[in-house]
């Protein structure tokens, strides 16, 4: 039984991941997980851990399989504003469209959580770390080639862009006007360029 479970693993961290995304943290049960896996619940704990663990592991996978192939894409085009645009403009359509894509699995998951224990902190630390690296890494190269202002503070500015993307994502959860995502964007992108 025990390879079994092994085999499953992955299986059951992607369903996990998608169960947190769509339903929230609160809304998904151990029992329901087990159940979309069609294992029992006492095979689900002892191949995952107890609902905190299983949830750490769905940041890190969130993270793996879908932030970080979208920061790398930003980091390697050559033309930084370009690749910042490109990364806000998926978001907007994304915002503009919920009804077509579950959001944001990171600012779900904030916008809902009860409570979160010193694991979940740090992962969640460390997730917003690397988006503000990779924006960083964005505007310096940007600064670089003249096409953001010397004179701006790299990480002063990387949390803005951060904070534009997360308010853009909690303003869709409040169904807000599409034209307010289009402004918080526009806005943005003329505060790095100006």
């Amino acid at each position: 039984m025990g390879r079994k479970l092994e085999f499953c693993r992955d299986k059951a961290l992607h369903t996990a991941m998608e169960s947190f995304w769509q339903q929230g943290y609160d809304s998904t049960s151990m029992r329901d997980l087990a159940g979309r896996l069609g294992l029992h619940l006492g095979s689900v704990y002892n191949a995952l851990g107890d609902k905190e663990k299983v949830f750490e592991a769905a940041l890190k996978l969130n993270l793996e399989e879908h932030i970080m192939p979208q920061l790398k894409a930003m980091s390697e085009e050559p033309d930084a504003l370009k690749g910042l645009k490109t990364y806000i403009d998926r978001v907007a359509v994304e915002c503009s469209e919920p009804e077509k894509s579950a959001g944001c699995f990171l600012t779900n998951s904030l916008l809902e959580i009860s409570s979160i224990n010193e694991n979940i902190t740090a992962t969640l630390h460390q997730y917003l770390l690397h988006l503000e690296d990779a924006f960083a890494g964005a505007i310096e190269r940007g600064k670089k080639s003249g096409q953001i202002k010397t004179d701006k503070d790299t990480r002063e500015y990387a949390r803005f862009y951060m904070a534009a993307v997360f308010s853009m994502r909690a303003m869709t959860k409040l169904k807000v006007p599409v034209q307010y995502i289009d402004d918080v964007r526009n806005c943005t992108m003329k505060a790095l360029a100006a």
